[in-house]
């Protein structure tokens, strides 16, 4: 039985190892027209699965970390200190009219799960169960009548997070060695007088 709980933990250890967080590509989760902050503005502004809203809505949330206009201006949340803005780099190519970023978090630094594209009153939002790092869009499709962007949003993990694949094999991996523990623990005999 022992050998068994001893597979079964090196099993886990191996998942834990493996499973390493991979960049999937974000999905875009809805098109809305104007600004995805509205009038609550970018500190009030939440991300979801069916949009974004200015506060308000019960259910938790992602709430907006960081803002980049196309003309180089900035907003960045007073929620997270540790945001300053050099984390993200952000570059638009006229010539093929594609956004891309790049998100490097330091200590501290939120993880993210959603942003949205603006352009002429129209606002695209983009969902990952992942943590999003770095991605780039063709702005072509999404904006066909106005070439460029107008600012780019990107919104915290919020209450509705799906725990990563190494989260899942790190927890596993740690039942199975508690297990293994508690198997290879000596018994203890009771006797009564």
């Amino acid at each position: 039985m022992t050998t068994r709980m001893g597979l079964l933990a090196a099993a886990g250890f191996a998942a834990m190892v493996a499973a390493s967080p991979a960049q999937a590509a974000p999905t875009l989760i809805g098109s809305f027209s104007g600004n995805e902050c509205g009038a609550g503005g970018f500190s009030n502004c939440y991300a979801y699965q069916n949009g974004t809203t200015s506060s308000g809505q019960t259910g938790g949330g992602s709430p907006s970390i960081f803002k980049k206009n196309s003309d180089g201006s900035t907003d960045t949340s007073t929620l997270f200190s540790t945001i300053n803005g050099s984390e993200f780099l952000i570059t638009y190519t006229a010539g093929t009219n594609t956004l891309s970023f790049t998100y490097t978090p330091g200590a501290g630094d939120p993880v993210i799960h959603y942003f949205a594209i603006n352009q002429a009153n129209q606002t695209h939002l983009y969902y990952d169960a992942a943590a999003i790092t770095s991605g780039t869009i063709a702005l072509t499709p999404l904006f066909p009548n106005n070439p460029g962007w107008s600012h780019i949003t990107f919104f915290d993990t919020g209450a509705t997070a799906v725990p990563e694949p190494a989260t899942w094999a790190m927890m596993i991996g740690g039942f199975a060695a508690m297990g293994f523990a508690l198997r290879r623990r000596p018994k203890v005999a009771v006797t009564y007088a």
